[in-house]
């Protein structure tokens, strides 16, 4: 048995070509033990990991719908700012009533008034001085216009008579039965005497050429009091006295005059102190009395000359800057440009002409309105990284900045009421 594990060895070893068989076989390297796998517990199937990618992706997903379906944006803009600078820049301005559409107009605006204060008369002297007012024909005659001649006598009520001062054109009644409307129109009156007989503070009048049931149809009555008739001796101011008495008068007259006006003034429209002129006659100012003190009054008219702001800012920003058109500006500080007359305008309300030429100077800064419309227009359904150059065509914005909510949009809101513009 031994003798055939010999021959089975040596056969071995002839085959690997060891000839000593003296010499210790050369074993085969032995494989390392592999280590035991780590117990990871139990494993989860492919398939679930398939199933957090996708949820993971349908979120990406749904948030990008969100994004661009149910996108806010506010737009932020500053709009530009230009200074100018106008010395002595003529511009011609047409009487609202023959201007153009787009063309500066202007419109005359005439406020009267009166001031009175008490005074202590200084002085006495004689005076027959015939009283005045003014008085309103009412006209339930007829439907078509009656003419009044200058020095129609009025009767009053207590048999006094005044004297029209100019020549009125009454228009007829409008309406029917019980509803007629009466045309009326005011003329100035004066007593046909002297003295305070003629003074009233209101009366009706008959009308000369207007008798029995045509007087009730076609008659007049005073506008307020009929004042100024004096017979007699007065108590009156010393020269010295009247001076006083007349600066102190005009200065409150012009105050409330101005005050009247400024009141008055419609909205949208502007006037300048250059523009203003005041018509005040001392001549015709009360300072006699019965008593040792009475009221000194007087009375004067302010005609203002006005002038449309939105279209005078438009004319001054066209003026200033002549390289670009802005069709909508807005001078914060217009109340700083002087605006003077080239020739000089009539005071007189009656005599408003069709055309007036102003000279301009002063400084300022221009503000260039910004349509939010059109911001919105620019803006909408566009991608984040458009927004400078949407903008770029809109000359008025200075700056602009905007933000999206959610905040991870791609792209601006499809619908102009998820749009907020807010102009600086």
């Amino acid at each position: 048995m031994a003798n055939k594990l010999y021959d089975v060895i040596r056969k071995d070893y002839k085959e690997r070509g060891i000839t000593d068989l003296d010499t210790e076989p050369v074993m085969p390297p032995q494989e390392s033990p592999r280590p035991k796998p780590v117990d990871r517990g139990p494993q989860r199937p492919a398939w679930h990991k398939l199933v957090v990618i996708g949820g993971a992706l349908l979120f990406v997903g749904i948030l990008y719908i969100i994004g661009i379906y149910f996108v806010h944006a506010k737009v932020t803009i500053t709009e530009r700012q230009i200074p100018f600078s106008l010395q002595e820049t003529q511009i011609d301005i047409v009487n609202q009533k023959n201007a153009d559409p787009g063309r500066l107009s202007f419109q005359a605006m005439v406020v009267t008034d009166s001031v009175s204060r008490q005074v202590f008369g200084s002085a006495m002297t004689t005076s027959t001085t015939k009283a005045t007012g003014k008085a309103v024909i009412v006209n339930l005659y007829s439907k078509s216009s009656q003419t009044i001649k200058s020095g129609t006598t009025f009767t009053s009520a207590s048999g006094q008579k005044y004297v029209t001062q100019s020549k009125v054109t009454v228009p007829g009644y409008t309406g029917s039965g019980t509803k007629k409307t009466p045309g009326s129109v005011s003329v100035s009156i004066t007593a046909s005497g002297v003295g305070p007989s003629y003074n009233t503070t209101g009366t009706t009048f008959t009308i000369s050429g207007w008798s029995g049931a045509n007087a009730k149809l076609f008659y007049a009555s005073s506008a307020g009091s009929i004042s100024g008739g004096q017979n007699g001796a007065m108590h009156t101011l010393t020269d010295s006295d009247k001076q006083q008495a007349t600066a102190t008068l005009q200065a409150a007259l012009n105050e409330k005059l101005s005050r009247e006006t400024r009141s008055q003034i419609p909205d949208g429209w502007v006037t300048f102190p250059g523009l203003q002129f005041t018509s005040i006659d001392p001549s015709k100012m009360v300072l006699q009395g019965d008593t040792i003190q009475f009221n000194a009054s007087l009375a004067g008219t302010m005609v203002s000359y006005l002038i449309p702001r939105a279209a005078l800012e438009q004319t001054i920003a066209n003026k200033a800057v002549s390289d670009h058109l802005y069709p909508d500006v807005t001078i914060p500080a217009l109340g700083n440009v002087q605006v003077e007359p080239v020739t000089p305008l009539p005071t007189d309300p009656n005599n408003i002409p069709n055309d007036i030429t102003v000279s301009i100077s002063g400084q300022g800064t221009i503000i260039t309105n910004v349509s939010k419309d059109k911001v919105t227009e620019a803006v909408i359904g566009i991608s984040r990284g458009s927004f400078d150059h949407a903008l770029s065509g809109i000359s008025e914005i200075d700056t602009a900045s905007y933000s999206l909510m959610p905040f991870w949009a791609p792209y601006f809101p499809y619908k102009a009421d998820r749009i907020t513009v807010n102009v600086k």
